[in-house]
């Protein structure tokens, strides 16, 4: 047997300055985390024709820009054309497709993996994230910005910048005080439906490709909330840190008609009023997972405050080793 395992991650800011046609055209920059949960992709070798099955994958995690494909069929082809035709496929993931937490990309770097190690293929976290990134784009069709495969396969607490020359990355896990009070500090709460991220990206990229000059500024301003927030932690200045998630949140609304909804207002209102410092959603907009990040001592109250609203309300530490072979 073997299994490959993929942590999901969440965006503190920068999210949409890594999605084409703006990446092109300016850079994009982020500062992310992978997190204690994820996605697994096991391969149990028999004789018989392959078999794919998964709880929630196989059925929705990948939807094509022009509505519902086979994704059993489009996986089905990948492995194939792999040379991988008998045995057995089974996905698991800890969090919804659709929830804002890169799980599609989460998936589809470990089957790459997965495949990577089956065919005896040896590549660097660089080339899985990039490869990961033209299968996800490419061969399913999902409109996806840059840093989900590369924050995925390499792990960790970072600041990314993206351009034509490629990726750079910081790891900011090194400011050790900063990088354990912050994970003290942060709680996911589930909105309680997921969304197709390709629809709710697609009004920025439209603008942006039109040349939509406030779209673009509003990008700007974005990589620069992801520039502060990277200031802010080699200054271990948690109040900054916390000012510029709400920054990017509100730039982020302004960013299209769907990216907020009275079900994520009052869940961001009633974790504001609550005592956090920071709240926003994560992913593309509209449904999925909230981030809130308050004082430790205010915890354990704001979790359960936030519960009489969601059903899982869930603290969370982060996972440094990335995409990685578990057996």
């Amino acid at each position: 047997m073997y299994i490959s395992y993929s942590p999901l991650r969440i965006t503190f800011g920068g999210g949409g300055t890594d999605v084409e046609p703006f990446l092109s055209k300016y850079g994009g920059a982020v500062v992310n985390a992978t997190i204690d949960r994820g996605v697994s992709v096991r391969y149990i070798e028999d004789e018989y024709q392959l078999e794919l099955s998964s709880r929630d994958f196989v059925r929705s995690y990948i939807v094509n820009m022009h509505g519902p494909v086979s994704v059993t069929k489009m996986m089905a082809d990948f492995l194939s054309d792999s040379g991988i035709r008998t045995g057995r496929v089974i996905m698991s993931g800890d969090a919804p497709p659709g929830s804002g937490l890169g799980s599609s990309s989460a998936a589809v770097s470990a089957l790459m993996n997965l495949v990577n190690t089956i065919t005896g293929r040896n590549v660097d976290r660089a080339a899985l994230a990039e490869e990961s990134y033209r299968l996800e784009r490419d061969h399913f069709h999902v409109l996806l910005g840059k840093q989900d495969p590369y924050a995925i396969a390499f792990g960790g607490f970072k600041y990314m910048e993206f351009d034509h020359d490629g990726m750079k990355r910081e790891d900011l896990g090194r400011y050790d005080d900063f990088t354990r009070e912050l994970e003290r500090r942060i709680l996911l709460v589930y909105t309680g439906k997921t969304r197709q991220s390709s629809e709710v990206l697609m009004e920025q990229v439209k603008a942006s490709e039109m040349g939509d000059e406030e779209t673009d500024r509003k990008l700007l301003e974005m990589k620069d909330v992801a520039r502060k927030l990277r200031d802010s932690v080699v200054n271990n200045d948690m109040g900054e840190f916390a000012h510029q998630i709400n920054r990017g949140w509100e730039i982020k609304k302004s960013l299209g008609s769907r990216i907020t909804n009275d079900r994520i207002e009052r869940i961001i209102g009633m974790a504001l009023s609550g005592g956090a410092q920071a709240a926003r959603l994560m992913g593309g907009g509209s449904q999925g997972f909230v981030l809130v990040m308050c004082r430790p001592e205010n915890l354990n109250s704001l979790q359960k405050r936030l519960m009489r609203i969601s059903n899982f309300v869930v603290r969370t530490s982060f996972d440094i080793s990335g995409t990685r072979m578990i057996r």
